[in-house]
């Protein structure tokens, strides 16, 4: 993510990815593709921290909290976020399905 880079995050992201990200938007596979590759979405700082991983029958929940500096369509966003991503095996390999941002704090 910090380093933009589109093929690997395309390899991570199920074809029907739903995500809610940092303004409240909801995101398509592709319309998160497009803010990393338009560099709508530029990451500066990225700490993760508390993750874990919660299975469940056939997906994988995971949450983390993460300390976030960066750029959303020329609008600075910054703060503490906690995220929380499903994940499902498919002939793909592990691949997000549906995530969600929020943030819960200052830096």
């Amino acid at each position: 993510m910090i380093a933009g880079d589109v093929q690997a995050l395309s390899e991570l992201i199920d074809e029907n990815l739903v995500f809610t990200g940092l303004m409240g938007n909801v995101m398509t596979k592709e319309e998160d593709l497009e803010a990393h590759r338009r560099r709508r979405l530029q990451l500066r700082r990225l700490d993760l921290f508390e993750t874990a991983l919660h299975p469940v029958h056939d997906i994988v929940v995971t949450t983390t909290k993460a300390r976030l500096e960066a750029t959303y369509i020329e609008h600075p966003v910054s703060g503490i976020f906690a995220y929380t991503r499903i994940w499902r095996s498919s002939e793909h390999g592990w691949r997000v399905v549906a995530g969600h941002c929020s943030r819960i704090g200052d830096l």
